[in-house]
């Protein structure tokens, strides 16, 4: 057995009780943490190695519950820049991912898994849209970089096969705007997606030690046949996961005249608790008690929704209202970086603003939101999301000795708004320590310059191959 005393650190727990333990020790053996509480009554078990964490603060790793991880080769480009949603994907994201091969998804990914590790991401929900040929064997790449950097990924295979009249004409109007760009059509038969998929779940979904599930992920009502999101449902219930759809409403959906796209998924009959609902943009109350009755849970991308101009999420409605409401980064090119420390300051300081009170959105809230809110979005809240005997060791140590974080006298607001992410200094995914001291264990400094050259290099032949403008 392996046995990992993490003491000294103050233990933000987000346990039921939302204890603070000023004075903590964190035993954990093997996967799991075994105990939890002040060093006045719990002591490391002898021969157990000892995580000194004085002088930081000790939480969950944080949940990231919607990502694009490709995308983070298509970051930095000048064409990210000033476009609506639609445009921003006819014209940069799908002709961008159409370019990658195998090779450039497997360095997203590893680039990808690195920024997230050092910002104390411990688990993340990729919506995989990349479309080389090879769809099962590319994300199988991605796969073997999170198995080898040690992250805890929802791999969830996004796939739309319809397109409505209206949305083929805008689309390409916003073609001809750009005909230098090397377009794609990105829409295949049902049957190919769902069999790929099929594929994935058998060869991939719990592997890893179960750090790597597989879900569905049919984009949404405007482009996903009944097929789609009933068989969605089904492979969901059937493999014990969840399944993720985009919720964008209002004139960034684009959607179709009539009932709104929530009222469209409760008569199609296709809501149920196992959904994960990403962007939760221009939903109405009634919307709102729609998805809270069928136990549907939310995440907020609030970053790249500012990004592109979509609007954001009602949050504070959705809170009260007893959603569960998680918080992702979204696509890596309408955000700039894979970072939840800065995404939750940014979250509450929006909702402040937009609601002209400055208790619209607490601190403790949105921290909330990136950790046992975020497992209960995934699925995992027994397992994951807060500092309890019995649960996954996934622990993340934030070092407080820097100018921005002195004096940190309330933690949860010191981590949302005098962090930066970069103080994260100690990171455990299930109970294995995957950074120490800033070092990853699982690349050494040399190996992780290059892979940053290498991303560089791919990065700027993609932009070439898809003639997409970088700067």
């Amino acid at each position: 057995m392996s046995v990992k005393s993490i003491v000294g650190g103050a233990v933000i727990t987000m346990d039921p009780d939302r204890r603070i333990i000023e004075d903590g020790v964190v035993v954990v053996e093997d996967q799991h943490i075994s105990e939890v509480g002040p060093a006045s009554e719990v002591r490391p078990p002898r021969g157990s190695r000892i995580i000194d964490a004085a002088g930081m603060a000790v939480l969950p790793g944080l949940i990231n519950c919607h990502t694009h991880v490709p995308q983070i080769l298509l970051r930095g480009y000048a064409a990210n820049e000033g476009r609506r949603v639609w445009d921003w994907l006819t014209n940069v994201v799908h002709p961008g991912l159409a370019a990658y091969g195998p090779g450039d998804i497997r360095t997203a990914a590893r680039l990808y898994s690195v920024e997230a590790i050092r910002s104390g991401m411990t688990c993340f929900v990729d919506n995989e849209d990349a479309w080389p040929d090879d769809t099962v064997g590319s994300i199988g790449q991605a796969i073997a970089a999170y198995s080898e950097a040690g992250v805890r990924a929802m791999v969830a295979r996004m796939m739309f096969d319809e397109q409505p009249e209206h949305l083929g004409d805008m689309i390409r109007s916003l073609r001809q705007k750009e005909p230098q760009v090397v377009h794609v059509d990105n829409w295949r038969p049902t049957e190919r997606l769902l069999s790929d998929l099929d594929r994935l779940i058998r060869t991939y979904n719990g592997t890893a030690g179960g750090r790597i599930q597989v879900w569905p992920s049919p984009v949404g009502t405007l482009v996903c046949s009944d097929t789609m999101f009933e068989t969605s449902r089904r492979l969901a219930r059937d493999n014990g996961t969840m399944w993720t759809i985009h919720l964008v409403q209002g004139p960034a959906g684009v959607e179709n005249p009539g009932p709104s796209s929530t009222e469209d998924l409760l008569a199609r009959g296709h809501l149920d608790h196992r959904l994960l609902a990403g962007h939760c943009v221009g939903l109405s109350p009634r919307d709102i008690r729609i998805l809270r009755d069928a136990d549907v849970k939310g995440c907020t991308q609030v970053v790249s929704n500012c990004f592109l101009a979509m609007g954001v999420a009602p949050v504070p409605d959705l809170l009260r209202a007893g959603m569960p409401l998680a918080v992702g980064t979204d696509d890596v090119n309408c955000n700039g970086t894979v970072n939840l420390f800065s995404d939750m300051k940014t979250l509450v300081l929006v909702h402040r603003a937009l609601a002209d009170d400055p208790a619209a959105l607490t601190a403790d809230q949105a921290l909330e939101m990136a950790t046992i809110n975020g497992a209960r979005a995934v699925g995992m809240e027994k397992q994951i999301g807060s500092i309890e005997a019995g649960k996954r060791a996934d622990i993340i140590l934030v070092d407080l000795g820097h100018a921005q974080t002195t004096p940190a006298h309330h933690l949860p607001s010191a981590m949302v708004f005098q962090t930066y992410g970069n103080e994260v200094d100690t990171v455990l995914i299930d109970g294995d320590i995957v950074m120490r001291n800033r070092q990853l264990s699982w690349l050494t400094a040399a190996e992780e310059r290059s892979l940053y050259r290498d991303a560089a290099e791919r990065s700027a032949a993609i932009s070439a191959r898809a003639r997409i403008p970088s700067c």
